[in-house]
């Protein structure tokens, strides 16, 4: 079950293109946005503590927090003038700050990062700053003190993905922009002790619970809750879509922009959900899920036009590519732009390209997602101990070291929200419980953290591939928050 998914943790396919790792120009370009944001952080910060807001710069703070840099190959024009955005909030609410201060009379509390990013223009330059920051930004530290600063960066980044989905659903997300605002900025002061991080890092832990459950809750209300599905794997004869990603309101947009227009819509990689939403049936062009989760081959394969949603996250340097739309921040190299949400550009050359030439035989996955069957279960283990497996690739000798505990295999690789349904339920029912993550995804990676405020009994996690998680926040898992790494 779920095939498909497979290769979102598995580490092969990578190592053998000799792509796993994160390419460094890549990590100096991430942590030159991310030196940006944490400056902009602090100043933001200080003005709410004035009871001064600016709704603009938070919302931009976590649009740019969610940006997850893997391929080589990204849209430098993109890039420049997210960053141009950013240069321009670090000036306006430094300057906001300052002469609020000196209106008030009230002492400011200054940071200098010794480096003026928005002074550059370049691409090579900024390169060079990103370099410079990333060697630097850990200066005379403690070991233990950097993994924490580490994990802080990933937890607030997986937050901040999270949080994007749930703005298009809720109207106002002020209080949890801010929360992760503020947890990143903990990463400013290099003197916080280990044990405030420590502490600080539990305490945001329930606010990502918080933000899941929020995002579940408010995309069961507009697509209707999750159900079973039967979804279809295999390709029908004619023009054709492919959508990967986690975005189901640009799915829903697609479908809306089509229309009555003969294209067929397939789902790749982590879209499969929008199978098991009622409201996505009503949609006749929306066919089946379509390829390996792997995105180069299933790109390079596919005959019909293909849109990769905001938080797509898969590596396709080596794709060739033509046909590819986009509505990321910071797209991929020679990738189609979606401005102003229209659709068009895509449908057009959906249905300029051949699509499939022919329809295969039907196979079909079944998908269970049945929260009486796991109510029901849980009944019978009042009282007891458990072991919740969450995801793929487990095996028996994976679960060995359980005993005879109850062993409840969720299968959810990229969803949370039978996860912290069980969750609550064995809380609820007194019901010790063990957790084990069985794959590695930014999904799981938030879900993870996001659990680690509660009382569990054990907590263990698959080793992560370096281009999905630095080393040093497994680290942190396993050292600081007794997180048991399977290697």
């Amino acid at each position: 079950m779920f095939e498909f998914l497979k290769s979102l943790s598995d580490k092969s396919t990578c190592s053998s293109m000799g792509i796993c790792s994160i390419d460094p120009t890549v990590s100096a370009v991430e942590e030159l946005l991310l030196s940006e944001i944490r400056e902009i952080s602090f100043y933001v910060i200080k003005l709410r503590e004035l009871s001064q807001v600016n709704r603009e710069i938070e919302n931009r703070l976590i649009k740019g927090l969610s940006v997850i840099m893997i391929n080589t190959s990204f849209d430098k024009e993109d890039f420049l003038n997210f960053l141009e955005a950013l240069c321009y909030d670090k000036k306006s609410v430094k300057e906001r700050y300052v002469n609020f201060c000196k209106a008030n009379h009230i002492s400011c509390e200054l940071i200098d990062f010794n480096c003026d990013t928005c002074e550059n223009k370049s691409i090579n330059s900024m390169i060079k700053i990103g370099e410079a920051k990333m060697q630097n930004k850990y200066k005379g530290i403690s070991i233990e003190k950097q993994r924490l600063f580490e994990l802080i960066t990933v937890f607030a980044k997986t937050s901040s993905v999270i949080l994007e989905l749930l703005k298009k659903v809720k109207e106002d997300t002020s209080y949890y922009d801010f929360e992760v605002i503020r947890f990143f900025a903990l990463t400013n002061s290099l003197s916080t002790r280990v044990e405030k991080l420590k502490r600080r890092i539990l305490e945001f832990s329930k606010i990502g619970y918080e933000i899941q459950k929020e995002t579940n809750r408010l995309y069961e209300e507009r697509y209707g809750k999750r159900e079973s599905a039967k979804i279809l794997l295999n390709a029908k004869k004619g023009k054709s879509i492919l959508i990967s990603g986690p975005d189901l309101i640009e799915l829903e947009e697609l479908l809306e922009a089509i229309g009555k227009r003969e294209i067929n819509i397939y789902t790749n990689s982590t879209m499969f959900i929008a199978h098991s939403y009622p409201k996505f049936k009503k949609y006749k062009n929306l066919i089946g899920h379509y390829g390996t989760s792997d995105a180069q081959v299933d790109f390079a394969n596919f005959p019909g036009a293909i849109l990769i949603t905001q938080n797509f996250s898969q590596k396709i340097d080596t794709l060739l590519r033509g046909t590819v739309y986009s509505n990321k921040i910071i797209a991929p190299n020679r990738v189609f732009k979606i401005k102003n949400k229209n659709y068009e550009p895509l449908i057009e050359a959906a249905l300029k390209l051949d699509g499939f030439s022919k329809s295969e035989n039907n196979i079909y996955l079944e998908f269970e997602h049945n929260f009486e069957k796991i109510e029901k279960t849980l009944q019978e283990l009042k009282g007891k101990s458990v072991v919740i497996v969450v995801g793929e690739n487990s095996t028996e000798d994976d679960i060995q070291e359980f005993g005879d505990k109850k062993v409840i295999n969720l299968a959810c690789p990229i969803e949370s929200d039978k996860l912290l349904y069980t969750l609550d339920k064995c809380a609820e029912m007194n019901i010790k419980t063990d957790l084990f993550f069985t794959s590695c995804s930014i999904s799981s990676i938030n879900t993870l953290m996001s659990v680690l405020f509660m009382e569990l009994e054990n907590i263990c996690f698959v080793n992560c591939s370096s281009s999905i998680i630095n080393p040093h926040v497994l680290e942190a898992l396993e050292k600081d928050f007794r997180v048991k790494i399977i290697r």
